[in-house]
């Protein structure tokens, strides 16, 4: 009934909106790729009205990727959303080659043919794009998504290595495609519970949200910096973006929930739990920041970044220094509910949340806002001490030297 739906959708808009977008393309580091070799993977979907950003999202973290992990290889996959000549020269500004480019839609079945190219297990996995809760992530055209009960979606967790994550930077991501890949892949799988938004890193050394407003007035974009990896990035020309959840309930065209996440939300099946303390610390490695790290960083630098992802971004800082603060002291280790979202916060457990979406596909078509939270819980959230707590664990068992990567 869902197809169906959908298909209608789609038909009917054909008369409205023509999509003429058509290609993706692989490119990779190093330019011949070694079978056997562990490689983090970058899935970039169609921008559409944001360009090119989520491919300069993905290409930045490919080459924090390689600070952090310069043994791996990486592969970006991505959506054509304009020139391939520009693009290209924003792939191999950073290192990469672009090894393929196929004059046909990013699909489903598109993104399985690039995975079989990598030819080895991924240590990581990352998409960025948009997504929305009724049909899931959008690769390249509007109606052809990958949806959490797309027979695609099943597939990925084949790719995975033992100890890999997968991560979904794209708004309500966390909803049903990251509970129900951490169920089919039984691996941690990161997703967002309300809208995400682009980050730059400014000129106090702190990342904000880069649309008019929403960073301090004195503040400057960064320009060459060395605080995102040890080398010297150029971040001229928005090339240094990172996606993060806002912190207030999700309200727009998709949908109007009553409550949210202001951090990705990590979620791991009864089964693989094992796992998810060095998936915290994996995914704080991997995530650009304002914390060059490595394997041999101190406690101290680890902490600031996990700050950094884990608490609200505020134009004023306060509620950021609050929680800041509340980190550093671990306060979260006597306070279950502590919290610093912008609203209610979502209570979740690791396989799953406390509330329902309902969504009216039809609705969409005509401007109405679709989607809409019901809550079978009220118990009050224990999100953020949780997921702290297991991060704090995983740093650990890294002093301990029982992490390989």
């Amino acid at each position: 009934m869902k197809n169906a739906l959908l298909f209608l959708v789609a038909f009917l808009g054909v008369a409205l909106s023509f999509d003429t977008s058509r290609a993706y393309f692989i490119a990779t580091e190093p330019a011949r790729l070694k079978a056997g070799v562990p490689t983090d993977v970058y899935v970039a979907g169609f921008g559409d009205n944001q360009g090119n950003q989520f491919l300069k999202t993905a290409v930045l973290a490919a080459q924090v990727s390689r600070d952090r992990f310069p043994q791996r290889q990486r592969v970006v996959i991505s959506a054509l959303n304009g020139s391939l000549r520009a693009e290209s020269a924003i792939l191999t500004g950073a290192g990469l080659t672009i090894r393929k480019a196929d004059d046909e839609d990013l699909t489903g079945k598109s993104m399985l043919r690039a995975f079989d190219f990598v030819g080895s297990n991924f240590s990581s996995l990352h998409f960025y794009g948009h997504a929305n809760t009724y049909n899931g992530f959008r690769l390249q055209s509007r109606s052809d998504r990958l949806s959490h009960d797309d027979k695609e979606f099943a597939k990925i967790g084949a790719y995975l290595g033992r100890t890999a994550f997968v991560v979904f930077n794209s708004c309500n991501s966390g909803w049903f495609m990251a509970t129900t890949g951490a169920q089919m892949w039984r691996r941690p799988v990161f997703g967002s519970l309300t809208g995400s938004n682009f980050q730059e890193p400014m000129s106090d050394g702190k990342w904000y949200f880069h649309d008019a407003g929403q960073y301090p007035s004195n503040l400057t974009r960064v320009g060459p910096t060395t605080q995102i990896t040890r080398e010297s990035l150029a971040c001229t020309s928005g090339k240094c973006l990172r996606l993060k959840p806002g912190n207030r309930p999700y309200h727009d065209s998709f949908g109007d929930f009553e409550s949210g996440l202001g951090f990705y939300r990590a979620f791991v099946s009864q089964e693989a739990a094992g796992l998810l303390p060095q998936a915290l610390v994996h995914y704080t490695l991997l995530n650009p920041g304002a914390t060059p790290l490595s394997l041999q960083s101190s406690r101290a630098d680890f902490v600031s970044a996990l700050i950094d992802w884990m608490c609200p971004t505020d134009k004023s800082g306060d509620r950021q220094s609050a929680c800041a603060q509340a980190i550093r002291n671990k306060e979260f280790e006597r306070d279950p509910h502590l919290n610093f979202f912008g609203g209610k916060a979502l209570s979740c457990n690791y396989t799953t949340c406390g509330t329902v979406v309902k969504c009216n596909v039809l609705k969409a078509f005509f401007g109405i806002v679709p989607c809409r939270t019901e809550v079978i819980s009220r118990a009050k959230s224990t999100d953020f001490s949780s997921q702290l707590k297991a991060a704090f664990q995983g740093l650990d068992q890294l002093e301990k030297g029982q992490l390989s990567f």
